[in-house]
C-alpha cells in the first residue's frame, strides 16, 4: 500500500466537493440502492439465517404462516445475518453494532446465535437508555418545553424503570398518577408538560399513548366516524381536574435565590367539569372511565391515581393491546393497527388472531416488556428480508416482507457516533456539549412545514446537507486521534498481508455491518493502492458509506 505513514501525518479535512474516484467508488453501490424499496445486498459470503429451532415465538410462527397459507402469499427470503443484526441493534439499542460487536456476531456458529443475540442486547445498558429515548420523545416531544419540564429527569426516571424491568402496567401508573418535584420524581414532566388549556392536551396524549385511543376530535364534537362523543373526551379530561403547578426557588452557587424546580399537586375541588357543546349549551361531565366506569364525585378522591388505576387495570384489555400494537410498529414498520394509536372497531385491525394472542401472552407475563421484545424478536416475520419476492404485491398486509424504515433522528445520530467515533475525538465535555448542540440542530432540521417534528429521516435537502457536509461527518472524517478512522488506519499499517483489503473490510463493517462484496472491495482496494492520497481515497468511501441509503434505512 502507497505511502502508510502518510495516513497518519496528512489528516485534511472533509473536502465541499467530491471527487471522481469517489464516483467510480461508490457506483456498484449507488446502482443497488436506486431502486425503491431494496436494500444493496450483502456480501456473497455473507451467512444464511440459521434454522431456527422452535421455541420462544412457535405460537406467533403458527399464526402468521396460517395467515400467509390462507392469504396465498409467498413470504421474503430469510434475511441474512447481517441484516438482521443491523435491524435488531437499531430496534434495540438504538443504534448500529460496532465493528467489533459486528464480527463477534457473524463468527458465532450457535443455530440459536440470533436468540442469545437479543438476550444479550436486552442486558445491554444502551437498551434502557434507548427505550428512555424513545419515551421521552413519544411523552414530551423534542422541542423545548421550558423550564418547567426537566428533559432530562424524565429520561433519566425513564431509563431506571426499564433498566430495573418494571411491568409496563406499573410504569404506566406512575407517569398517569405522578406529583411533587419534577427534578426529583422525573415522571411528573410528563403531565407538566400537557396542563395547557385546562388539561386538554393532556387528556389527548394519555389516551393515544397508553390506550391506543384518538378522542381528541370529540373535544369539540361527536366523533364522525366512530362512536366516541363529546361527553367521553371530557370525562377523561374530569380526572385532571384540580392539578396545580407551582415553581420553587432554592439559594444557588452564586448565593441568589433562583428557580430551582416546579411541585405538581392534587388539589381538592369539584368532580365536574365545563364544556360548550355546539348547540350553544354547556355540557357537564364528571370523570368517567371509556369503558363507562365512574369513580366517587367527592372532593376528597385523588382522581389521578384512580384514572392511573383503571387505565392499568389487567381486566382492561386496552393498555395491553396498545402497547403490543405500538411495540409490533416498532420492530416492524407499522402496526397491526395503523396510526398505533387509532384503535378500535372503525380501524380494524390486520391479523387480528395475532394481536389477541401477544396481548394476551404480555398480560400472562405480568406485562414484562423485555419478554414481548423476544417474542416478536424471535417471530418468523422479523427474521424476513425486505426484499419482496418476484411477482409479489407492493403493498405487504400480512408482514410476510420486512419493511423498510428510515432511523429516527437519534438512531442516526447514535450511529453515527458508533461508526466514526466522532465523539471519542476529543475530551468527554467538549464532546457531551458538541452531541447537544447538534443534535438541537439535528431535531430542528428534521421538522416539517407545518412545523410539527418529523419522527425519522426523510432526505430532504437540510438533512441531507447537514449529513454531507455538517461539522460531525467532517469531525469523523478527519483521522483525529481516537476516531474510528485513526483506529482503522493504524490496525491496517500493521497488518503483514492485504493492508488495503483489512481497512477496507473496516470501513464496510463499521457503516454497513458488513463486509463489502467482491466488485465492492476490488474497486476500493485499487484505488486504495493506486491513489498518491491513499487517505482521501478512504475518507471518501467512508463519507459515500455513511451518506448512502443502506446506511440510513432500517432494512
Amino acid at each position: 500500500m502507497n505511502r502508510p505513514r502518510r495516513w497518519r501525518e496528512r489528516r485534511r479535512p472533509l473536502r465541499a466537493g467530491r471527487s471522481a474516484i469517489l464516483m467510480i467508488l461508490t457506483a456498484a453501490l449507488a446502482a443497488a440502492t436506486a431502486r425503491a424499496g431494496d436494500t444493496p445486498r450483502s456480501a456473497a459470503s455473507s451467512k444464511p439465517a440459521p434454522a431456527r429451532p422452535p421455541g420462544r415465538a412457535a405460537f406467533l410462527d403458527r399464526l402468521l404462516e396460517q395467515s400467509w397459507k390462507s392469504a396465498g402469499v409467498t413470504p421474503a427470503r430469510p434475511a441474512t445475518d447481517e441484516e438482521y443484526l443491523r435491524r435488531v441493534y437499531l430496534d434495540v439499542l438504538g443504534r448500529i453494532p460496532s465493528v467489533a460487536e459486528a464480527r463477534a456476531f457473524l463468527l458465532t456458529k450457535e443455530p440459536d446465535r440470533r436468540e442469545k443475540l437479543v438476550d444479550s442486547l436486552l442486558e445491554h445498558p444502551d437498551y434502557p437508555k434507548n427505550y428512555g429515548t424513545i419515551w421521552t420523545v413519544l411523552l414530551i416531544g423534542r422541542g423545548n418545553q421550558g423550564r418547567m419540564v426537566d428533559r432530562a429527569a424524565l429520561a433519566g426516571w425513564l431509563r431506571k424503570q426499564f433498566a430495573a424491568d418494571r411491568p409496563w402496567n406499573e410504569i404506566v401508573n406512575d407517569l398517569v398518577s405522578a406529583s411533587g418535584s419534577n427534578k426529583e420524581n422525573g415522571a411528573v414532566n410528563y403531565t407538566l408538560a400537557h396542563l395547557e388549556g385546562e388539561a386538554v392536551p393532556l387528556t389527548s396524549r394519555t389516551t393515544r399513548l397508553f390506550l391506543g385511543q384518538q378522542i381528541q376530535c370529540t373535544q369539540c364534537h361527536d366523533h364522525p366516524s366512530n362512536d366516541w362523543k363529546q361527553g367521553d373526551f371530557w370525562g377523561i379530561n374530569a380526572f385532571f381536574k384540580g392539578l396545580k403547578a407551582e415553581d420553587r426557588t432554592a439559594v444557588n452557587e452564586t448565593g441568589l435565590e433562583a428557580y430551582d424546580h416546579t411541585e405538581l399537586r392534587d388539589e381538592p375541588t369539584d368532580a365536574f367539569v365545563r364544556f360548550d357543546k355546539r348547540n350553544g349549551l354547556v355540557g357537564i361531565a364528571f370523570p368517567r372511565f371509556l369503558d363507562g366506569r365512574k369513580i366517587s364525585q367527592g372532593t376528597d378522591v385523588n382522581r389521578r391515581l384512580e384514572l392511573a388505576r383503571m387505565i392499568s387495570d389487567p381486566k382492561s384489555d386496552l393498555m395491553a393491546r396498545a402497547f403490543v400494537n405500538r411495540m409490533w410498529a416498532h420492530f416492524h414498520g407499522r402496526g397491526f393497527v395503523n396510526p398505533v394509536d387509532d384503535m378500535g372497531p372503525h380501524n380494524a385491525p390486520v391479523q387480528p388472531e395475532i394481536l389477541d394472542k401477544l396481548a394476551l401472552e404480555f398480560k400472562s407475563s405480568g406485562y414484562d416488556v423485555k419478554q414481548l421484545i423476544r417474542w416478536i424478536t424471535s417471530g418468523r416475520s422479523y427474521h424476513l428480508s425486505s426484499y419482496k419476492p418476484k411477482g409479489a404485491d407492493k403493498e405487504d398486509t400480512l408482514f410476510q416482507v420486512m419493511q423498510l424504515r428510515p432511523m429516527t433522528p437519534e438512531q442516526l445520530f447514535d450511529s453515527l457516533l458508533t461508526a466514526t467515533g466522532a465523539h471519542k475525538a476529543g475530551n468527554a465535555q467538549a464532546a457531551d456539549r458538541k452531541r447537544d448542540a447538534w443534535l438541537r440542530q439535528f431535531t430542528f432540521a428534521f421538522g416539517n412545514d407545518e412545523g410539527e417534528e418529523a419522527t425519522n429521516f426523510q432526505g430532504t435537502i437540510p438533512q441531507a446537507l447537514m449529513m454531507m457536509n455538517g461539522e460531525l461527518m467532517n469531525d469523523a472524517l478527519s483521522g483525529k486521534g481516537g476516531s474510528f478512522l485513526e483506529g482503522a488506519v493504524e490496525q491496517a499499517q500493521q497488518q503483514s498481508r492485504a493492508p488495503g483489503a483489512y481497512l477496507v473490510n473496516q470501513v464496510y463493517l463499521a457503516a454497513l455491518s458488513r463486509l463489502p462484496n467482491r466488485k465492492e472491495a476490488d474497486r476500493a482496494v485499487h484505488y486504495l493502492e493506486n491513489h498518491p492520497d491513499s487517505l482521501q481515497v478512504v475518507q471518501d468511501l467512508f463519507w459515500a458509506l455513511l451518506n448512502s441509503n443502506e446506511f440510513i434505512l432500517i432494512h
